[in-house]
């Protein structure tokens, strides 16, 4: 039906009038409580570097800036319109200086290896249709010991809602765990929250194995 292309097209990758006038604040409004719960298990520290891939209207990167106030925040989205979205909120709410917004596709991050502290994203991963190989260039431009919130909704509580969509993946908070893993993921925690609600709320955490940020590498051994 076209009104479920319509739909599909628009939270994949708002485009066009309607994307840049509506999507935006829709998006917000509707992730709202999947922001603020992905970013508090998250934790982005006063001196972390964080990237946001698919920000969509912008609300997680302002609930970033506002978690950790001296962090530096990156976002990358692959809809232009929502990149546009975003950078008039990020300015209207001064914070050019340590939020700054690209376009950018998963696949292929604009990023050098070993980049960033902190990764989010919310609500994105459903549009990724090569999961696992997206992971694992997320991992290369996460420092070691660097920690990735995944906030989505479950398949149980979107499939109803988004049933015959094409090109759009759902998940169960385990199985998305267990791919995690597969992509070399160490899981910290999988949270399922608002499981009585029409959308729930479900937040993976995972680290990339290594060294963690700030840790110094103890001395080898002499003699």
């Amino acid at each position: 039906m076209y009104g479920d292309t319509l739909l599909r097209s628009q939270f994949g990758k708002p485009s066009g009038l309607f994307g840049a006038l509506f999507m935006g604040p829709i998006l917000n409004l509707s992730n709202t409580r999947l922001v603020n719960a992905a970013v508090e298990l998250l934790d982005p520290r006063p001196k972390d570097t964080v990237l946001d891939i698919g920000f969509g209207g912008g609300l997680s990167l302002v609930t970033l800036a506002a978690k950790a106030p001296q962090a530096t925040i990156v976002g990358v989205d692959y809809s232009r319109e929502m990149v546009e979205t975003a950078t008039r909120l990020v300015h209207d709410k001064n914070l050019d200086v340590r939020v700054s917004v690209k376009w950018g596709d998963v696949a292929k991050l604009p990023f050098r290896a070993g980049t960033f502290h902190k990764v989010l994203t919310v609500n994105s991963l459903y549009y990724w249709p090569h999961l696992i190989a997206s992971l694992r260039e997320v991992a290369r431009v996460m420092k070691p010991g660097g920690s990735l919130a995944a906030g989505f909704r479950s398949a149980a509580s979107l499939g109803p809602l988004t049933r015959d969509w094409e090109g759009f993946w759902l998940y169960e908070p385990r199985e998305f765990a267990e791919i995690m893993h597969k992509a070399g993921f160490e899981i910290l925690r999988v949270e399922h929250r608002d499981q009585w609600q029409v959308l729930d709320t479900v937040v993976v955490l995972v680290r990339k194995p290594g060294r963690k940020p700030g840790q110094k590498l103890k001395p080898k051994p002499t003699g």
